[in-house]
């Protein structure tokens, strides 16, 4: 057996803003009013990018790897961010505010924080990215269809809590019950800020060893 990797500035820089995130998500859900009268409208939008940063930090990601000369990746990472920030741009205007647009620049920056702190060492980013994009792909789905399901408790989002949110003319089950995607938001970036700050090694992708590790036993 491997022996633990021993934890890292550059780990803990790259876990600590999901870990950011997983607080104001739990706040969010036991005191709504502490960070604003619309912080769940505000949670509630944040899923919404993180699904769209997740799906463009694969290419946006390769691009950073595989592009050697700084032009070309700058253009290339450019198009790719200019092409999802239209999706940005529809849940904004759905939303009446431009402020997601910022907000998700900022989540992939986050997305690719691992590898712009030296994280991953020279010659593993591309597998750290690869495992970085699993793990978000996993944590998201797995927050949203548990919280789907499961009995869930309100805390501190009430009916009254909910009719300030702006929510008028909206539908859908986060809409209806957004308890449910603020508590999927904490699970999300809990278990995504643990991951991170263990190099994503419950993957059996070892950050800085020579290839992934196997489970005992494989072949």
């Amino acid at each position: 057996m491997a022996p633990a990797r021993a934890l890292r500035v550059a780990d803990i820089v790259a876990a600590a803003p999901d870990a950011g995130l997983a607080a104001i998500c739990l706040l969010t859900w036991l005191a709504p009013d502490a960070l604003g009268a619309q912080q769940v409208r505000y949670v509630v939008l944040l899923m919404l990018l993180e699904f769209v940063v997740i799906h463009s930090a694969a290419f946006m990601g390769q691009a950073v790897v595989d592009i050697d000369q700084p032009p070309a990746r700058a253009m290339a990472i450019l198009g790719f961010g200019l092409f999802y920030t239209i999706f940005v741009g529809a849940f904004g205007l759905a939303f009446h505010t431009w402020w997601p647009v910022a907000g998700f620049w900022l989540l992939t920056g986050n997305r690719l924080l691992g590898v712009l702190v030296g994280q991953a060492p020279d010659g593993e980013e591309r597998r750290y990215l690869r495992a970085g994009w699993a793990t978000g792909v996993v944590f998201y789905v797995g927050a949203v269809f548990l919280t789907l399901f499961l009995p869930l408790p309100r805390f501190g989002i009430t009916p009254d809590v909910v009719a300030r949110q702006g929510f008028a003319g909206m539908g859908g089950v986060w809409i209806q019950e957004p308890h449910r995607v603020v508590a999927a938001g904490f699970l999300y970036f809990a278990a995504t800020a643990v991951s991170e700050l263990f190099g994503h090694d419950w993957l059996h992708v070892r950050v800085g060893a020579a290839g992934p590790t196997r489970a005992a036993g494989s072949r």
